[in-house]
């Protein structure tokens, strides 16, 4: 049951970000890096976003330079070691990215809003155990290279 809810739920959300991302004309690297980089604490050499989204670091340099060319992301250069080149997102990289999450939220909203008060409050109970826990159950999900 739990499986065809998340099927089912997580088409409805992918239909919503997947026609906000393809009106965004970005291509799938650009977007990879800039969801690698507003996922992230802080500044990014190119060599951790390679690793991250299991690119060359010559792609990965090439995409961060159109990224740079759109004003979606800065480069500038480590203060301890001016060979590094640190990658961030710019205030235009950050509104993308907080759209995206924009469209998310209205779809958890919608969804939510659709649910009689009683069931709603037993799935944010029992979603809440989850969340909330002392163990990361997410953790061993996102763990190593996609795969199609």
């Amino acid at each position: 049951m739990l499986t065809e809810f998340l099927h089912r739920f997580l088409s409805a959300a992918k239909t919503n970000a997947t026609d906000f991302l393809a009106d965004s004309e970005l291509t799938l690297s650009q977007l990879k890096v800039l969801f690698t980089l507003g996922h992230h604490d802080g500044p990014m050499s190119v060599n951790e976003i390679a690793e991250r989204i299991h690119l060359s670091l010559a792609a990965t340099g090439r995409t961060v330079d159109k990224l740079v060319g759109a004003t979606l992301v800065d480069r500038r250069e480590d203060q301890a070691d001016r060979r590094v080149k640190r990658i961030s997102l710019t205030s235009a990289g950050q509104r993308f990215i907080d759209s995206e999450r924009a469209v998310k939220d209205d779809t958890v909203a919608r969804f939510v809003s659709t649910l009689p008060a009683d069931v709603g409050e037993q799935l944010r109970a029992a979603l809440d155990l989850v969340v909330h826990a002392d163990t990361d159950y997410f953790a061993e999900c996102t763990r190593g290279p996609r795969t199609a």
